[in-house]
């Protein structure tokens, strides 16, 4: 498992970003920067926050902790106004999923009857 410091430098890199590049950005002195990404200091709550926020990833990701993984019935969501499903950054609207989830609903039933003419078959 990867030290925060690693993941923060990964991250940093993967940006393309130089250190003054970050500290500018996030307004941090650069010593504070390397600090974090060498392990020799630990990350604040609030930097931590920051950082999470900066590079679009969840505080759980920085920590390296496993999320629990939720089952989420795209046919409830309507329900769900704490949910916005994004495709091109553009917010998913109930008739495009209501789309989605009729598509996906056929593409399974028609998927179960060839398997079963192709059981069928076999025998």
């Amino acid at each position: 498992m990867k030290q925060i410091g690693e993941k923060l430098k990964d991250l940093r890199e993967q940006n393309q970003l130089s250190v003054d590049d970050l500290a500018l950005a996030l307004g941090f002195a650069k010593t504070v920067i390397w600090g974090y990404e060498s392990g020799k200091k630990q990350v604040s709550v609030s930097h931590l926050e920051l950082l999470a926020d900066y590079y679009k990833v969840s505080i759980d990701f920085l920590l390296g902790r496993d999320q629990a993984s939720s089952k989420l019935d795209i046919a409830q969501m309507a329900d769900l106004n704490s949910v916005i499903l994004v495709v091109d950054d553009q917010p998913v609207n109930d008739e495009e999923l209501a789309e989605v989830t009729s598509y996906l609903q056929v593409k399974r039933r028609l998927k179960e009857e060839g398997q079963q003419i192709q059981n069928r078959t076999a025998n």
